[in-house]
């Protein structure tokens, strides 16, 4: 499938992703949010590339926070949305499968953040060499990702006898997947190796990796989780990476 399909099946999305995700309902965000700190202590004034952005929750709440952040996704419908939601936020409409536009290239951000975004892009050799472009010396470049070992693995329920299973059936080879929530959408499973010789290829350096607890749907906090679910958070469903621009000494 074209990277144009994609685009056109997020726009037909848009309104059911966007009703169902933000900084209040994403489990995912929760999770990042402490690593991304981290990485982004001075985000008030730093310059912030929200790279995927969706309807622009994440911008929003970056600019919200002091950052001068900027948007970019191929969804013209969700950055509707995004316009609308965050008016005081910029926002660009380019296909990732071709990098950024030329002149976010040369506009030199702190940080490149990009959230739950890299599975769902089929190509990214031309993005990545984008974001090492656009980022300003000892800038850093965030992502977070569904992880590749666990994610769309059938996981024994509750009810199921124990010892208790994620029954991962396969993880080296590339796959394209059919992702049900917020009405459908292709995602693209690569192992997390490949990614690493990614960000190598594009000059960078991976100097911090994460893989944050899953966790319950319900939202409950943890002192009231069953067995069941204390154990479902042992496996991690997504991870988060930092990246920086290798120095000359280094190649």
């Amino acid at each position: 499938m074209s990277a144009e399909d994609d685009i056109s099946r997020w726009n037909a999305v848009a309104d059911a992703y966007a009703d169902a995700t933000g900084p209040a309902g994403d489990s995912f965000y929760r999770r990042l949010r402490p690593f991304l700190d981290e990485q982004l202590p001075d985000l008030p004034g730093a310059r912030v590339l929200d790279l995927g952005c969706g309807h622009g929750w994440l911008a929003g709440e970056l600019a919200a926070r002091g950052a001068d952040a900027v948007g970019v996704d191929g969804s013209g419908a969700l950055l509707d949305r995004a316009r609308t939601e965050h008016p005081g936020v910029r926002f660009l409409e380019a296909d990732l499968v071709q990098g950024l536009p030329a002149g976010l290239v040369a506009e030199g951000f702190d940080a490149v953040v990009a959230h739950m975004v890299v599975m769902d892009v089929p190509e990214l050799s031309a993005l990545f060499a984008d974001v090492a472009r656009a980022l300003a010396p000892g800038g850093v470049f965030v992502a977070s990702l569904l992880h590749p070992a666990y994610f769309s693995h059938d996981v024994d329920g509750p009810d199921q006898p124990r010892p208790w299973r994620r029954h991962v059936s396969g993880y080296l080879d590339h796959e394209e997947r059919w992702i049900a929530a917020f009405g459908g959408h292709r995602h693209y499973h690569r192992p997390l190796s490949w990614y690493v010789a990614e960000l190598a290829a594009a000059g960078f350096a991976v100097t911090g990796l994460v893989e944050p607890p899953s966790l319950p749907q319900h939202g409950r906090p943890e002192g009231e989780w069953t067995e069941h679910e204390r154990w479902f958070s042992r496996i991690p469903t997504m991870l988060a990476w930092s990246a920086e621009l290798r120095s000359p000494s280094r190649g």
